[in-house]
């Protein structure tokens, strides 16, 4: 299990450049594709991933 997510839309520019960085480094992560059709960007869930209302979390790195 990757210790580093990218939550984002797989197809866009902005998560393009995250993954192409992380490949470059070589570092294994996991994506967590989001559904800006259905609105996934807008739930509770994705929600709570930023730290203020006005960021904008592209990746996480948290240890359980």
């Amino acid at each position: 299990m990757a210790s580093i997510k990218v939550h984002g839309v797989p197809m866009s520019t902005a998560t393009m450049r995250v993954l192409a960085t992380l490949y470059e480094k070589d570092l294994q992560f996991e994506l967590i594709p989001v559904d800006m059709r259905a609105g996934a960007h807008k739930q509770e869930a994705h929600l709570a991933l930023n730290v203020t209302p006005f960021s904008l979390s592209l990746f996480t790195n948290k240890q359980n």
